[in-house]
């Protein structure tokens, strides 16, 4: 298990929006390398780099993920989340009148009760990574098919409901990696208070 202490939650969640930003294409090594399975001593042999447990919790509690499939970075400790222009796009049409096209001009917060709340964007917070690859493959050994199917859903739905537990502030995903090789819990913290604090007219 993978776990750390998450940052002290503030009820609100502030989202200042870029519009894209395009960049010459770097090169990295191969891989996919998960946050729980990190390969640190091979990263260091290779590009001279003492990557800690510490400083991949940091990276991880400091990344965020809108509901929808966007991703984010937190900013600042008082909640403060930038994302791409697009991630929010449906928020800035909803919030928008006949008198104020958001979309067209743009908006910007000057001060906190001028924060305006998106109506269905919903922030999440990776704050713990449990490896269950052996509760799964235990519980789906020998199967095929339908009844696979239903002993995985049987089994993912469990875990995920104990690892909330009926919190509505929690969320618990089971993701299945490389092919049904690897199993991890993952344990988000929910923020769906979510405010409009600045977006750039699309012109930008």
């Amino acid at each position: 298990m993978e776990s750390s202490n998450p940052l002290e939650a503030s009820p609100m969640i502030y989202l200042i929006l870029s519009i894209f930003t395009f960049a010459p294409p770097s090169f990295a090594a191969e891989g996919m390398w998960l946050l729980n399975k990190f390969p640190a001593a091979s990263v260091e042999k290779a590009h001279g780099f003492k990557i800690t447990k510490p400083w991949l919790d940091h990276l991880r509690l400091s990344s965020a993920r809108l509901a929808g499939g966007c991703s984010g970075s937190f900013v600042s400790a008082t909640g403060l989340v930038m994302t791409n222009h697009h991630c929010a796009h449906s928020c800035i049409e909803q919030l928008s009148t006949k008198d104020r096209d958001y979309v067209a001009s743009g908006f910007y917060a000057k001060t906190e009760p001028e924060e305006v709340k998106c109506p269905e964007i919903e922030v999440n917070r990776l704050v713990e990574i449990t490896d269950v690859t052996g509760k799964i493959l235990e519980t789906t050994k020998g199967l095929k098919g339908k009844d696979y199917n239903q002993a995985y859903k049987t089994i993912a739905s469990r875990l995920e409901s104990a690892c909330s537990k009926n919190d509505p502030n929690l969320r618990c995903d089971v993701v299945n990696l490389y092919h049904g090789g690897d199993f991890n819990l993952y344990r988000y913290q929910r923020y769906q208070d979510v405010r409009l604090v600045f977006a750039p007219e699309m012109a930008a």
